[in-house]
C-alpha cells in the first residue's frame, strides 16, 4: 500500500510570502467532473448560472513539475459574465502558501490551506476545521495523444472580475472519480458520482495573468 502525505506547508521566504509572477507553467495530472448538488449556486451579483445552477464542477489537480509543486481542489458552478463563460471558483484549497498568495493576488481566487493525504487511488483532504472530502479516482496514465483544451475560470479581484484561460495540452482519459465523505459543514451537498467526468494524465499547462472585467 502506498501512502503519501502532503501537509499544508508554510513557505518562510521572508517577512512576507513572495510568489512567482504569471504565467505559471506546470506538468501534472488532474481529475474533473460535473456533479449534481442539492441546492442551486448562490452567485454574486453580476454573474449568471450557465446551464443548471445545481451543477458543481469539482477538479483535483496535482502540479508535479514546473513553477510550483502542489496539490489543489477546486469546487464551483458554471457561470457567465456577459459573453465570458467558465467555472466560478467558489471554493479552492491548496497545500502551498506560495500558491495561496499567488492565487489570491494574481487571479483573485479564494485559496485556502489544506492537507492532501494520498493512499493508493484515494485522496483525503482536510483543513483546520476538519475533513473536507475523500475522493477515489483512476490513476493509470492515458494512452492517448495530447489534445489542446482550455477550461476558463472566473474570480474576483478588488472591483474587477478576473477571467483566466489556461492553455493546456492534455492526454485525456477516464476519470473514475467518486466523492466520499463530503463534509456536512458545507451548505451545498454534492452527489458522489459525476454526471460526466474526465482526466488529464498527464497535462502540460500555462496559466496566464487574467483578463480584468468590469
Amino acid at each position: 500500500m502506498m501512502l503519501e502525505l502532503r501537509e499544508a506547508q508554510t513557505d518562510q521566504l521572508s517577512n512576507e510570502v513572495r510568489y512567482p509572477p504569471a504565467p505559471w507553467r506546470s506538468i501534472g495530472q488532474l481529475w474533473s467532473g460535473i456533479f449534481q448538488s442539492d441546492t442551486p449556486a448562490e452567485l454574486p451579483a453580476g454573474l449568471h448560472p450557465l446551464l443548471s445552477s445545481r451543477w458543481r464542477v469539482v477538479t483535483l489537480v496535482r502540479y508535479q513539475i514546473g513553477t510550483l509543486r502542489y496539490d489543489e481542489l477546486i469546487v464551483g458552478p458554471l457561470a457567465r459574465r456577459g459573453a465570458h463563460v467558465g467555472v466560478f471558483v467558489d471554493f479552492i484549497w491548496v497545500d502551498s502558501e506560495t500558491s495561496l498568495h499567488g492565487g489570491r493576488e494574481i487571479w483573485g481566487v479564494p485559496k485556502e490551506m489544506a492537507s492532501f493525504m494520498w493512499e493508493d487511488n484515494t485522496v483525503y483532504i482536510a483543513d483546520t476545521q476538519g475533513p473536507i472530502l475523500s475522493m477515489t479516482m483512476h490513476k493509470g496514465a492515458s494512452r492517448l495523444p495530447p489534445v489542446w483544451l482550455t477550461v476558463p475560470g472566473i474570480g474576483r479581484l478588488n472591483q474587477y472580475w478576473t477571467y483566466t484561460t489556461p492553455k493546456m495540452w492534455a492526454c485525456l482519459d477516464r476519470a473514475g472519480i467518486e466523492i466520499n465523505d463530503w463534509s456536512s459543514r458545507f451548505a451545498c451537498q454534492i452527489r458522489p458520482r459525476p454526471l460526466i467526468g474526465m482526466a488529464a494524465k498527464p497535462f502540460r499547462v500555462t496559466v496566464p495573468a487574467p483578463t480584468l472585467l468590469r
